[in-house]
């Protein structure tokens, strides 16, 4: 960012709060069903129970494969020690100059008075702090002619050297092997970018390189936004990746996932849509909801078990899941043992069995994903899933996030739920305790489960002027972040769209974040560009040097400047959203947060959005 920087403030009460979601332009409200990018190692049945599975229209286990492509959930931690303290030799004394370019290029900007505005840097936006091991970093400016030769120069105050390039680009990406050698030395200093046109003035910015690192793997939503609205469209898949990765890979295709869902009629169907998704606490598999009306569905993701149903998922435990009328749910890592293997979501039917209707007074749910046979083709409220009290709150639920501990749940109170998402109307952020401690791991034994409780406002995340919604717990149970737009104005996809932090247990204000701006040479302006759909790495980094903790947080927003797409079928004007990452650091009662860094890994021809951030076992980038 040309001129902003980082906010700060502090913390007025104690930290202490697991992941939630959102839909943006998925398979609810008639966005594109997804199908088409399988990922490898699909396929297999299980040795045992095949016949059940099969008549609740789920497919067992396959064997096992090899497992990469994450992080692991307890990366992030503080690095080695730097190899050097001052003179590095990380960057090289030679120019690196763009081949077909003449290598007297150095001399041409010797002694050249700079000339008109310097060009506008978007990559780095200007106060970003970097992962160390995050993508190599990427400038990337505008240039008022094509082909300008540019001169793009790094400079840290611990190398020895100046790192200085060449190019008539408009992007220049620093060699792998330079980046890890600056990403191990020079740490909490700022690196400066200079970009500098043969015809122009200089433009700067700053970047800084964390001593932690970033844990986990992303897996997200990507689709030809041209398809939105079409009833087979073939571009859309999950899409994933793990920090430093330089390109992504399918991990889910709508033919992998072998369990059926519930069609409008309650009759099973094969997937239709990934829709809105979440890791399991283990990161074998993700969970999603498929298209109208609204049903779950869950398939692994680790290599070897493509697509399949885990074990522990029992035939009772798919009817529970696939009732229509499901909405954005959560996990709890603290119920995810056997015996106590539970999800919690919005429900919007009356009864077992009956038809999906759109309400705006869905209760919450929690459902048993282990739970016995269903013996009339109907789940049982008790036994399959069960009604969380909400005491206090009248309104419907939407978006819930449980905290990793399992004792409370961040969810929506509104009067605006619509087709498992939220329309136009009244939201607030409250939270409600689950009620029920952790359970066995003893296969004959279950866990007591939820009876929910008073629901109450969660201060600063519950204002009269703002419609909150999308929560998510940090790893840490820390802190809630959300979306945030002015009362009244319209929850799904709205380009007035901020993010927002509190501590989980409540503020008198808000933290808004820097990421939502982005660079004021762009011409774009928050709100404006459709923040969105905040999600928490899974855990968190501290620095045994200092004690800071930082938390990673990827988002999706509209501000890339790609233009509006026309959509094939329906014609509708779909914006086209990408990815973002950025931190939250908490020093003491101090807290800062930082600009946005794009992820250049992604694809700018899709929209890509519905980020998970979680310990997935996914497929190795090639």
């Amino acid at each position: 960012m040309c001129a902003s920087g980082a906010s700060q403030r502090r913390l007025a009460s104690p930290l202490a709060a697991a992941a939630a979601g959102v839909l943006a332009l998925a398979c609810t409200n008639g966005g594109p069903s997804s199908s088409g990018g399988g990922a490898a190692g699909a396929g297999g049945s299980s040795s045992g129970g095949a016949d059940a599975a099969t008549a609740a229209g789920i497919a067992g286990e396959g064997g096992a494969g090899l497992i990469g492509g994450s992080a692991g959930e307890g990366a992030g931690g503080t690095m080695a020690p730097p190899g050097c303290q001052s003179a590095c030799p990380d960057f090289p004394s030679d120019p690196l100059i763009d081949m077909g370019l003449s290598p007297d290029v150095p001399q041409m900007f010797t002694g050249l008075a700079p000339v008109g505005a310097g060009p506008c840097i978007t990559e780095p936006e200007d106060g970003a702090l970097y992962p160390n091991n995050w993508l190599r970093p990427r400038v990337k400016w505008k240039v008022g002619v094509p082909g300008t030769l540019t001169e793009v120069r790094f400079h840290a105050d611990k190398e020895a050297n100046d790192l200085v390039a060449y190019t008539t680009s408009s992007a220049w990406t620093m060699p792998r092997a330079i980046w890890q050698g600056l990403a191990a030395n020079v740490r909490d200093a700022p690196v400066t970018v200079t970009v500098r046109p043969l015809t122009g003035a200089v433009s700067t910015a700053t970047f800084t390189i964390a001593p932690v690192a970033a844990p986990g793997s992303v897996v997200f939503w990507a689709t030809n936004p041209a398809d939105h609205g079409a009833p087979k469209p073939t571009s859309s898949s999950l899409q994933g990746f793990a920090p430093g990765d330089e390109s992504t890979v399918t991990t889910l295709g709508v033919p992998d996932v072998q369990m059926q869902t519930r069609g409008a009629n309650n009759g099973l169907r094969a997937v239709t849509c990934i829709g809105c998704h979440s890791s399991t606490p283990d990161g074998d598999a993700v969970a999603f909801l498929d298209n109208y009306p609204w049903s779950m569905a869950i398939a692994g993701v680790q290599p070897g078990r493509t697509g399949l149903v885990p074990a522990y998922v029992t035939p009772g435990g798919a009817d529970a899941i696939r009732q229509p009328g499901m909405g954005i749910f959560s996990f709890s890592k603290a119920h995810w043992t056997t015996g106590d293997r539970i999800v919690i979501s919005p429900y919007y039917l009356d009864m077992p069995c009956g038809q999906y209707k759109n309400t705006a007074s869905a209760r919450l749910a929690w459902l048993d994903l282990e739970a016995a046979p269903v013996d009339d083709g109907c789940p049982v409220e008790g036994e399959h899933f069960g009604i969380l009290a909400r005491n206090g709150d009248a309104r419907g639920a939407a978006n819930p996030t449980w905290s990793h501990d399992g004792k409370t749940i961040v969810y929506s109170s509104t009067d605006a739920g619509q087709d498992g998402r939220l329309g136009q109307g009244a939201a607030d952020l409250y939270s409600v305790p689950y009620g029920a401690p952790p359970g066995p791991t003893t296969p004959s034994v279950k866990a007591p489960r939820g009876m929910g409780g008073a629901a109450t406002p969660l201060a600063g995340a519950s204002e009269p002027d703002f419609d909150e919604y999308y929560p998510a717990y940090s790893p840490d149970d820390a802190l809630v972040v959300f979306d945030r737009v002015p009362a009244g104005s319209g929850m799904y996809a709205n380009p007035a769209a901020e993010l927002y932090f509190v501590p989980a247990t409540g503020a008198e204000t808000a933290t808004r974040l820097v990421a939502n701006d982005p660079p004021a040479c762009s011409g774009m302006t928050s709100p404006g560009v459709n923040n969105h759909w905040a999600k928490w790495a899974p855990s968190v980094a501290i620095d045994a040097g200092t004690g800071r903790k930082y938390y990673w947080l990827i988002f999706s927003s509209n501000r890339y400047g790609t233009p509006p797409v026309i959509a094939l079928a329906d014609k509708s004007v779909v914006q086209v959203s990408q990815l973002y990452a950025t931190a939250v650091v908490v020093d003491g009662t101090s807290v800062k947060t930082y600009p946005a860094i794009y992820l250049w890994n992604q694809s700018p021809a899709t929209l890509n959005t519905t980020p998970a951030w979680d310990p997935f076992k996914i497929p190795l980038v090639q």
